[in-house]
């Protein structure tokens, strides 16, 4: 059995940039990301669930990847390369995930659209992993600003409790790094 969605037509316009935004539109980006990652799964992979790592292993996991990407795509970049160990010692040391949820590793601000005073849609979702949901909020940490952080946090925690990054940041910013992301 495969999960699927229908969709009606939305309206609005593609969001060029997330600051600047009304604070509206940002915490209603806030609220609709914290409707998705309300949807919990036990393991990480792929939507369709055809590839699934144990949360248990997510990490060991994580390390593995990032050492086969380092090796095949970034071995010609000293500071990428000399950052592996650090890296792999961190996610090492981290607890184990406790649930997973629909993630958009490429998320950006053309995929949504708004009418100026809430997002009204999502229109790109071919890149939705499920992984722990702090990766999304890593993701946005590069297209926000201060004001729109303090806006869309503040609609995430309307709907669930916002997570600490402070100690998966570093190794999961440098994975969305080798990730070219």
């Amino acid at each position: 059995m495969r999960e699927y969605v229908v969709v009606e037509k939305l309206e609005g316009q593609a969001v060029q940039t997330f600051i600047g935004q009304d604070s509206s539109v940002l915490e209603s980006l806030g609220e609709g990301l914290a409707r998705i990652h309300q949807h919990r799964e036990n393991y990480a992979g792929n939507p369709s669930g055809t590839f699934q790592v144990s949360l248990h292993e997510f990490h060991h996991h994580l390390s593995k990847g990032a050492a086969k990407l380092v090796s095949k795509f970034h071995s010609d970049n000293e500071k990428i390369a000399a950052m592996l160990p650090e890296v792999t010692e961190l996610l090492s040391s981290l607890p184990y995930p406790e649930t997973s949820a629909f993630v958009l590793v490429d998320i950006d601000p053309s995929q949504f659209l708004s009418n100026g005073k809430e997002m009204t849609g999502l229109v790109d979702t071919e890149a939705y992993v499920i992984s722990p949901r702090e990766f999304d909020f890593i993701g946005l940490e590069y297209i926000l600003d201060k004001q729109s952080a303090q806006d869309f946090k503040r609609g995430y925690e309307k709907i669930m409790p916002f997570p600490d990054l402070q100690k998966v940041r570093l190794p999961y910013r440098y994975f969305y790094r080798l990730l070219s992301v």
